[in-house]
């Protein structure tokens, strides 16, 4: 099959959504399909990737807002795909969802982050709450196939007013993150923590769990990767009085991070955002054992007490944490276990899955011709607005994110009029 992905998200930017697309893009291409990826500038153009026109979110610099144009209808025309698989609801994913509707090519998406957690960096509008559980029913039923990485994420988009058939699908672990090295005795308790560093990880939590852990044994607290959040954490490692023992690596190369994975003792995560955690599974493939909160993903992979441990506040990390340096039985079950569940998660299980959705959505529906003048009209609004912005010096920030949350209203408002 030809495949294109859309997305809002993509190298050299580094998170979970990206590392999702490039594994999932990888196993489709070595069982002989082809992949093509819209994702914005700032990637390497080849023959199968195609960049397009972005600028930088002055909210969030790592981030890069894309802007459409009808060269990607051109695009996709020349590629013919089989399906569209959008992987993010910002300007490139509504673009290809819109091109999809109006070309009548099958359409799959994923739903990778919970979008009111992080609206905070997008927009100051305080109606956004609601907004975005309007915007976020209208987006994912227009497709016939919604793939979400856990049972609690399909929850809460039925919540939300999604009717379209959901799917639970894992992204597959990354075999490249994995170290077949045996674990080596620390002369201290290491402790790891793996994910950008941004208020929605909880990584204060950690810290001040780490605190209580400081008076009862000799530990170090790694935290690897950057982020928005990082002069916050370290001035707040400096007011706890436990900076001598944390230490902030930034991003790091793979062969690294395997090597932190497979030589520390204990993982922590207290983020409650998470939709699937892809981190806990690479520690639990490199032996080692895991303490997460207990909220959405994590709670699908993680099985309390078996192949992990879950908490639910900070005392309770800091117990957990002392329990495991002194139980060696309980660890090494725990590590036993977790090597189990990471198994499950094999890229030939996601491929056979992923493979299955897509021929699925290969019988769906021509797109009435109501809705393809919403589609075209809406495209045609979004593609101007962005040559607009493209070519004047207006920024990209919480001010100009509002007014745009202001035009999608209207159209959704213009949508129940058509109807």
């Amino acid at each position: 099959m030809r495949i294109a992905y859309f997305t809002d998200t993509y190298e050299p930017q580094i998170n979970g959504v990206v590392t999702s697309i490039k594994m999932s893009a990888e196993n489709l291409r070595k069982k002989g399909h082809t992949v093509y990826i819209f994702c914005p500038s700032g990637s390497r153009r080849d023959k199968y990737t195609y960049p397009v026109f972005s600028k930088t979110f002055k909210n969030y610099p790592e981030y890069r807002v894309g802007f459409p144009s009808l060269e990607i209808v051109k695009r996709i025309k020349k590629i013919k795909p089989d399906v569209i698989h959008v992987h993010t609801p910002a300007s490139i994913g509504t673009a290809g969802l819109m091109i999809a509707k109006l070309l009548n090519i099958p359409t799959v998406i994923t739903y990778h982050t919970l979008l009111r957690d992080y609206m905070n960096y997008i927009t100051s509008d305080r109606l956004s709450d609601k907004f975005i559980d309007i915007f976020t029913a209208w987006f994912f039923n227009i497709s016939s196939v919604v793939i979400v990485p856990s049972s609690p994420i399909k929850k809460i988009l039925r919540k939300a007013g999604v009717k379209s058939s959901i799917a639970v699908l894992p992204t597959s672990l990354n075999s490249n993150i994995v170290n077949k090295r045996f674990k080596k005795k620390n002369r201290k308790l290491t402790i790891l923590h793996v994910g950008r560093l941004c208020k929605e990880k909880r990584i204060d939590v950690v810290l001040n769990a780490f605190k209580y852990v400081l008076e009862k044994a000799d530990a170090e607290l790694i935290i690897t990767s950057s982020g928005p959040d990082e002069n916050r954490l370290k001035s707040l490692a400096d007011d706890l009085d436990i900076s001598r023992n944390v230490r902030f690596t930034g991003y790091i190369s793979n062969e690294k991070l395997r090597r932190l994975y497979s030589t520390s003792d204990i993982f922590v995560s207290a983020s409650d955002t998470e939709t699937q955690g892809l981190v806990v599974l690479e520690a639990m493939a490199n032996g080692c054992p895991v303490i997460v909160k207990d909220a959405l993903g994590f709670k699908d992979i993680v099985k309390n007490g078996r192949n992990g441990i879950l908490f639910r506040d900070v005392q309770e990390i800091s117990q957990k944490i002392l329990m495991l340096q002194k139980n060696k039985k309980t660890r090494d079950r725990l590590v036993r276990e977790g090597l189990k569940t990471a198994n499950i998660f094999t890229p030939e299980n996601y491929n056979k899955k992923i493979e299955k959705l897509y021929l699925e959505t290969l019988k769906m529906s021509r797109t009435p011709i109501t809705d393809k003048l919403f589609y075209s009209l809406f495209l045609l609004s979004n593609i101007s607005i962005y040559w607009f912005i493209k070519n004047t010096n207006i920024s990209i920030n919480s001010r100009s994110i509002n007014l745009y949350l202001q035009f999608i209203r209207r159209f959704l408002l213009f949508k129940k009029i058509l109807r």
